[in-house]
């Protein structure tokens, strides 16, 4: 979105000292129309929540002790992605998706020049002014690492299980297919071999009637 990266530039004003910039007697507070410090970041903070989403403290959950990371669905190959659904399998709830949404959409309202100290201080303060503990996010973040890392796990498992039922059956076709290549073979000598030895009994049976100058049989 346009608006946190303008409110991300004024925020910076703040954390950045500006040779430029008036002095702080010069300066207009916020009796003059300006917004100040606070405003600033609580107004950043709102811009990456939901409409209407409530503006309490939300406190951190526990650390992630007993993900059932293993109870994950096999993904549909072929299929798109569905990032908050693996998540939500690896055990992290919506509250939880909310806070590191909330942290990315701060990052990517600030300019990428910004050094990292800067840009830490401003997300922690705006994340400080929604309500939201870092080590909250800190967990939830982990948490999703962990279901992706699962996810990839669970993903290239399904693979090889896959990949060697498919060349299962084609090893049986293969066998099934030579097989069928060893009985045309078997076949087509066993027709040679029959067609000769009637040829030859064929001539025997017709010296006979050569002998005594009969008509030959007509042909079957």
């Amino acid at each position: 979105m346009a608006e946190p990266k303008g409110i991300g530039k004024k925020l910076l004003g703040l954390f950045v000292e500006n040779p430029d910039a008036k002095s702080e007697e010069e300066t207009p507070g916020t009796e003059g129309g300006e917004k100040s410090a606070a405003d600033l970041v609580a107004e950043l903070a709102n811009a990456t929540a939901p409409q209407g989403a409530a503006r309490a403290f939300v406190a951190p959950p526990p650390a992630p002790s007993n993900l059932k990371l293993d109870k994950m669905a096999a993904p549909v190959a072929g299929a798109k992605i569905n990032f908050d659904e693996i998540f939500t399998q690896g055990g992290l709830d919506p509250a939880g998706l909310e806070r590191v949404t909330k942290a990315e959409t701060l990052l990517k309202g600030l300019p990428e020049a910004t050094p990292h100290d800067i840009k830490k201080q401003i997300v922690e303060a705006s994340l400080r002014a929604f309500g939201i503990d870092v080590v909250s996010i800190i967990q939830a973040t982990n948490t999703q690492l962990q279901a992706l890392d699962t996810f990839v796990r669970i993903n290239s498992e399904q693979t090889a299980k896959g990949i060697s039922a498919a060349e299962e059956q084609i090893k049986q076709l293969n066998e099934k297919i030579a097989g069928l290549r060893a009985d045309i073979d078997k076949r087509t000598a066993g027709l040679a071999t029959t067609t000769n030895a009637a040829t030859a009994r064929k001539s025997e049976v017709q010296r006979v009637l050569d002998f005594f100058g009969a008509a030959t049989a007509p042909k079957v």
